[in-house]
């Protein structure tokens, strides 16, 4: 049926008008109609207060929805309680890992989907350095969140001592802070490591490299490790000299490499880097040179972020799952609101492989 522009403007009046009565009389979350209807929160709003910018179809969706949320019958299907707020600390203690990379990006959204899931309120906080850690804290207790999500990447043992004494359920995420009494989740990196280095001796490697991050963390710290064990175990041999501390940011990593070519010091047939930043940055100083990859030299990062799917050639690289590392930091969060008095746990997540076109087989 056409409507002309009166009859339209009507027809949506009328919906909104049926949506504002729903509302009123009942009452639900918007977020929760949001994601059911795969829609922001912002849209839902606007429909329920006859706002501009909505159209008609999905306004309909929206009533449609909050009258079946809120149908009163013996089938009554109520909209969950929230249960609290949950407050995910984005602590950046150098400002030099932590970077608007779509790595982090993916995972704190997933993050906040895995707490409005579990029908808690997310609370977000950034912390920019070790100096605002105590404030920026105390801010948060003010709040009385049911527990605290920290994104602990750049964390060291030490910043700890500011959550002593506090009667609050604590999870810290991609960093195990080995030796301190605190349940983490973490990226399983010898698993990872491991799973590059035997693929390229599946393709014939034996020469392989590390591209090491000059700025050192626990996960760069555990690969670097993890590198030498997993070279060992493959019966393959270990060359500091071709270990190369590299800057891990795209530029960084483009510059230092172009400094090591410089040097005339020759690089191994393939290289595994700490991340695909620095693995990107790589490719990007070899092509610039003439050094072809992956036919002079192969080449597998960390992450598998989406740049390295599309730079060319694409980027093999190790997969970290930020979908499956977020929620089970919220799983596990809400297990220890429930059982305080439990053991702390360490747990880490497996990778994969995801094979591009930046490894030639030697065989």
């Amino acid at each position: 049926m056409e409507y002309n522009k009166t009859e339209l403007k009507k027809y949506n009046y009328l919906i909104g008008q049926k949506i504002k009565a729903i509302r009123d009389l009942k009452g639900f979350k918007q977020d929760y109609v949001a994601e059911k209807l795969g829609i922001s929160s912002a849209t839902v709003s606007m429909a329920l207060n006859d706002r501009p910018g909505v159209n008609a179809q999905t306004k309909q969706r929206v009533m449609e929805l909050v009258k079946k949320l809120n149908y009163t019958g013996s089938t009554t299907k109520k909209i969950p309680q929230n249960n609290g707020v949950i407050n995910f600390l984005v602590y950046k203690r150098f400002g030099k890992i932590i970077t608007n990379t779509q790595f982090f990006s993916d995972l704190i959204e997933a993050v906040e989907k895995a707490t409005r899931y579990h029908n808690y309120t997310i609370a977000l906080t950034y912390c920019n350095n070790q100096e605002e850690l105590n404030s920026v804290i105390n801010s948060i207790l003010s709040a009385q969140p049911e527990g605290i999500i920290i994104l602990g990447t750049e964390m060291e043992e030490n910043d700890l001592n500011v959550f002593e004494n506090m009667d609050i359920p604590i999870i810290v995420l991609d960093n195990d802070l080995l030796g301190c009494e605190v349940d983490t989740v973490t990226i399983n990196n010898f698993d990872g490591i491991f799973r590059a280095i035997k693929y390229l001796k599946e393709q014939g490697h034996t020469d392989i490299g590390y591209l090491k991050s000059s700025f050192l963390i626990k996960n760069f710290e555990q690969r670097s490790m993890a590198f030498k064990y997993s070279l060992d175990k493959l019966n393959l041999n270990y060359d500091e000299n071709k270990v190369f501390l590299i800057e891990p940011t795209i530029e960084g990593a483009c510059k230092d490499i172009h400094s090591i070519i410089k040097e005339k010091i020759v690089f191994p047939k393939a290289l595994i880097a700490d991340n695909d930043l620095i693995a990107i940055g790589a490719l990007k100083a070899f092509n610039q040179v003439g050094i072809r990859v992956p036919d002079d030299i192969s080449i597998i990062g960390f992450d598998n972020i989406p740049m390295g799917g599309i730079f060319e050639p694409s980027l093999t690289s190790i997969n970290v799952s930020c979908k499956d590392l977020g929620s089970l930091a919220v799983e596990q969060l809400l297990w220890r609101i429930k059982h305080k008095n439990e053991p702390f746990h360490k747990t880490s997540i497996a990778t994969s492989l995801v094979i591009r076109r930046s490894v030639k087989s030697q065989i």
